[in-house]
């Protein structure tokens, strides 16, 4: 017998994985890359109701230079029990689809993990029912893991990680943030984790009047999910993040490649890094508020362009000198191997991704034994 199990009946029942947001229709966003709920089935088949909302990439035609705009839409993949290698790997392309997440021959109870594989902007994801003959039940108490939360942009998203062309644009079918080394350095420590990244995104809006094309990530950070807000047409009052519902134990900050950019266009270099070091230093404050003292802020760069890492390193000094924070630290990815090739738009491949999350995951290590 099949049975419609309403969203809000099961809600008490669902781990949260990351940052997700209730919609205003009862659903659960999962926006950020690999953000989801993980919860424990009873049964023999569970079906999954899902909506997604496309995101949009601009293309120019190199004939004419016309623009023209394609619709992205999310990933999603879905675990069972504890494989790390995911059961069903599929887009998510329609308003309101029904998927088949698990079907057998008889009662059976596994744990089931849903993760949305690809960024926030590039198309937002939610569940809204289930239709099952059995019940959602809630996991089994596990034992306390590290939690590490990754701050980034498309390097951290895993843009284009996937393919193997240089100079191809964004697609989501090439993203795949399970495979971007925060993924892997949080399985390789075994440890739970949170992404709040966006491709594209700076610290820094720079100097002037060229507004730079994203929003910067002080102005998303401190909110669950703004984006999704702004799309419902909200423009101020966002639900504020809880921070005490989830708490790192370390904060790996991956923002600098693109301000690079923003300081390259407004064709001021000195002001413009000086705008920097100031947006940075402010921004370490943010994330120490909200915080508290205790998680390690690991202050990394890399592994597409370095022009700002020495001006890291010189912020984070001075802010450890200055708040006599001593669970401050940077840390240098290796550059992209020219022999390992490159992922879309000259970002780091899958090769250069795990390569990224074992020295991440060695150097957080060595760090949490100090």
């Amino acid at each position: 017998m099949t049975n419609e199990l309403n969203l809000d009946d099961c809600k008490q029942q669902l781990l949260r994985l990351g940052r997700t947001y209730d919609g205003p229709n009862k659903e659960i966003y999962m926006n950020w890359t690999c953000s989801g709920i993980r919860f424990q089935f009873r049964g023999t088949y569970l079906i999954v109701e899902m909506n997604a909302l496309p995101g949009e990439e601009e293309e120019r035609n190199p004939f004419n230079g016309s623009v023209s705009k394609r619709e992205t839409w999310p990933y999603v993949a879905v675990f069972v029990d504890d494989n790390d290698e995911p059961d069903r790997y599929f887009e998510v392309k329609d308003t309101s689809v029904r998927y088949f997440i698990l079907s057998g021959e008889k009662e059976e109870t596994h744990n089931i993990t849903i993760r949305k594989m690809t960024e926030n902007p590039k198309g937002k994801f939610s569940i809204t029912k289930f239709f099952s003959d059995g019940v959602i039940e809630k996991l089994q108490e596990d034992s306390p893991r590290m939690n590490i939360e990754f701050i980034g942009d498309s390097i951290t998203c895993g843009f284009g990680n996937l393919s193997g062309e240089k100079d191809r644009l964004f697609y989501s079918s090439d993203e795949n943030g399970w495979l971007s080394h925060a993924a892997i350095a949080a399985r390789k420590l075994n440890a739970d984790f949170s992404i709040i990244a966006y491709s594209g995104i700076s610290i820094t809006k720079g100097i002037g009047n060229m507004e730079w094309r994203c929003p910067s990530m002080p102005e998303l950070y401190p909110y669950t999910d703004r984006l999704i807000e702004e799309h419902y047409g909200k423009e101020a009052s966002f639900e504020e993040w809880n921070f005490d519902q989830w708490k790192p134990d370390v904060i790996v900050l991956n923002l600098g490649t693109n301000d690079a950019t923003v300081i390259d266009f407004n064709m001021d270099s000195i002001r413009g890094i000086q705008k920097f070091e100031e947006d940075y230093y402010q921004f370490l404050k943010l994330i120490r508020e909200k915080n508290g003292s205790d998680p390690w802020i690991i202050c990394t760069l890399g592994s597409m362009d370095y022009f700002l890492y020495d001006n890291i390193l010189k912020v984070a000094e001075r802010f450890i000198g200055e708040n006599k924070d001593p669970r401050v630290s940077c840390f240098k990815y290796g550059r992209i191997r020219i022999t390992d090739g490159f992922g879309a738009c000259g970002h780091p491949n899958r090769t250069t991704q795990l390569r990224m999350g074992n020295e991440l995951a060695d150097y957080i290590s060595e760090l949490l034994q100090r």
